[in-house]
C-alpha cells in the first residue's frame, strides 16, 4: 500500500499546487483564457491556455502586442494589434487574411497576453463543464478516502512500552 499512498500524495500535491497557482493569478489580476479557434496559429494554437495580464493599461499597448478584448456578445478575442493611431487600435488574427471588423476600445479591452501554454486549455475547458467538476470532486474524494483507509497508521500515537525502572 506504500505505492498507493505515494500516488495519492503526488496527485493531491498537484491539485493543491494547481489551485494555489490559479488563486495567485486571480489575486494579481491575471486571467486564464482558453483559445477556441486557430485564428492566432502558429503563435497560439487552438486549445492553448493564455494568461491575460489585466493590469496592462490600454494606453500602453503597442503595435505587434497580442491583446484580449470582448465582443458585444461576451466572446473573448485574443488577436495581435496591427495598427495603433492615437487611441484607436486595429487587430487581426495571425492566421486571418483580413483585419477584425470590430476594434478593441477602452471599455471592452481586457488585457495583454503575456504567456500561453499549448494544449492545456483542453483540460481546463473540460474541468469547467458540470461533468468535469463532478469528476474532479469525485477523484479528490476517492483519493482522500483511499488515503484514509489504506494510509499508514500514525506511528506517534501508537503505544510504546515504557521501560521499567530498576530498583536501586
Amino acid at each position: 500500500m506504500n505505492i498507493v499512498k505515494k500516488i495519492i500524495d503526488v496527485v493531491l500535491t498537484f491539485i493543491i499546487l494547481f489551485s494555489i497557482i490559479f488563486i495567485g493569478l486571480y489575486l494579481f489580476k491575471i486571467e486564464p483564457f482558453v483559445v477556441l479557434s486557430g485564428s492566432m496559429e502558429p503563435k497560439i494554437g487552438t486549445g492553448s491556455l493564455c494568461l491575460i495580464n489585466k493590469n496592462y493599461k490600454y494606453e500602453s499597448i503597442k503595435e505587434e502586442d497580442i491583446i484580449a478584448y470582448k465582443l458585444n456578445d461576451g466572446t473573448m478575442v485574443t488577436h495581435r494589434v496591427i495598427e495603433k493611431n492615437n487611441d484607436k487600435m486595429v487587430t487581426k488574427g495571425d492566421a486571418n487574411k483580413s483585419q477584425d471588423l470590430s476594434s478593441p476600445t477602452k471599455s471592452n479591452y481586457v488585457g495583454k497576453n503575456f504567456f500561453c501554454i499549448p494544449k492545456i486549455g483542453y483540460a481546463v475547458r473540460s474541468l469547467q463543464s458540470n461533468n468535469g467538476k463532478i469528476i474532479l470532486i469525485s477523484i479528490i474524494a476517492l483519493l482522500l478516502l483511499v488515503g484514509f483507509l489504506f494510509g499508514e497508521p500514525d506511528k506517534k500515537n501508537t503505544k510504546k512500552e515504557e521501560p521499567k525502572e530498576k530498583d536501586i
